[in-house]
């Protein structure tokens, strides 16, 4: 750990990528997004379908960072108390609603509302908790560590004499709070408050735990197509394979249509480094890991929603990271002006995107860049977008190495 700041505020980082014919982020009519853009309709990509990949390949990178994002964690603990201490089940639940409560102070309550999802479930929490994968089982070994207190209170809960606390209704006053759950709430204090370094790049609402809220480090932009995009009707039909061995019996089992789009797409998304790094009390080493894993998820992943039926697993046709001491600088108004052709949109999009940096650049007699490299499909060198370098990791380990101030 080091109290010396990071030579950079912000790593810039910028992607084109060609998606082939598929349906990788719809609206709630089944329809790809889209979005208006200098006058043409251009396919997009939401911020939160591109961050959701992004999460899960730092937690496999990183094992230690793995988190959960969760209604279920009642469940879970439960799940945790039957499978690995070998408890009942009716007590397992009593116990995890029990402990739920006392970690929360009562002030979270379960179940959903009637037009929710969940609303069938009981055990579930009315908001999404996103914890540390850790936290569960914390709360279970607590719990483990009471069982005949335990015992006793179910038994006393079963002849009606006591009840467990359910996180609904609580009562506001903290002495009743604290008599009410058989867990101490002091032993399960700021467990669902605290955060691995994951959450704290990616930022956590919970309003309703005090401490828990995580301002986010990164930020990402919606994708769009640098090009009109049309949309495609795709019509099929799914044979019935016995009807169609019978003679004059139809076929056709089923007819159905889905709508799918193709393009090539600026992606966009900023770390701020000074945040993150002062939220994991300046852990450089730590740092730079995650924003590598972070890095690495938004190069390499894509939404996987609608790939079975188009197995649309593109890389980059270009990355472009901007190692940054001022602000962040979003490119895409390079692409205004919808990129046209009958050759492909990629290369016309990459000089467009390289051409627009460098008068960004002139404009602000670069102010504030502190590095640019990039790495394309290309052979041409591209000059508004700093050093080329052959390959992506090239890439990373460069912006990380000015961002950083030094070399792991």
């Amino acid at each position: 750990m080091t109290d010396t700041p990071v030579p950079a505020a912000f790593l810039d980082i910028h992607v084109l990528q060609t998606i082939p014919l598929s349906g990788l982020n719809l609206d709630g009519d089944g329809c790809p997004k889209s979005v208006v853009l200098g006058g043409a309709t251009r396919a997009r990509i939401s911020g939160q379908a591109k961050k959701r990949p992004v999460r899960l390949h730092i937690e496999e990178a990183l094992p230690d960072q793995a988190s959960a994002r969760t209604r279920r964690l009642v469940h879970e603990v439960r799940d945790l108390l039957v499978r690995d201490e070998g408890w009942d089940e009716e007590l397992a639940t009593f116990t995890a609603l029990d402990v739920f409560a006392a970690a929360t102070g009562g002030h979270m309550s379960l179940g959903s509302s009637a037009d929710d999802i969940q609303a069938k479930d009981p055990l579930a929490t009315a908001a999404l908790i996103y914890t540390p994968a850790t936290t569960a089982h914390h709360m279970a070994a607590t719990a483990a560590g009471r069982r005949p207190d335990y015992e006793i209170a179910f038994k006393e809960a079963e002849s009606g004499t006591a009840k467990p606390r359910s996180g609904s209704g609580a009562k506001k006053d903290k002495e009743q709070d604290k008599a009410s759950t058989v867990t101490d709430p002091a032993d399960v204090h700021g467990l669902l408050a605290d955060a691995n370094a994951a959450i704290a790049l990616l930022g956590r609402t919970l309003m309703e735990i005090d401490g828990a809220e995580r301002d986010a480090c990164v930020q990402v932009a919606s994708a769009f197509t640098t090009h009109e995009a049309q949309i495609e009707i795709d019509f099929f039909v799914a044979v019935d394979d016995y009807a169609a061995k019978t003679q004059g019996v139809p076929s056709v089992g089923l007819i159905g249509d889905q709508r799918l789009v193709a393009g090539t797409f600026y992606m966009f998304s900023t770390i701020a480094l000074r945040n993150f790094t002062d939220a994991i009390d300046n852990d450089l080493l730590l740092a730079r890991a995650v924003c590598r894993a972070y890095i690495d998820g938004f190069i390499h992943t894509v939404p996987k929603t609608g790939q079975t039926a188009s197995a649309a697993w593109t890389l980059p046709d270009l990355v472009h990271l901007a190692v940054r001491t001022d602000r962040p600088v979003n490119l895409s108004t390079a692409f205004d002006k919808p990129v046209t052709g009958r050759q492909g949109h990629a290369d016309p999009s990459i000089t467009r995107l390289s051409d627009y940096a460098k008068t960004i650049q002139r404009l602000t007699a670069g102010r504030g860049l502190l590095h640019s490299v990039h790495a394309h499909t290309g052979t041409t060198k591209l000059p508004g977008l700093g050093t080329r370098v052959d390959t992506f990791d090239q890439t990373v380990e460069s912006a990380l190495d000015a961002a950083f101030g030094t070399t792991p």
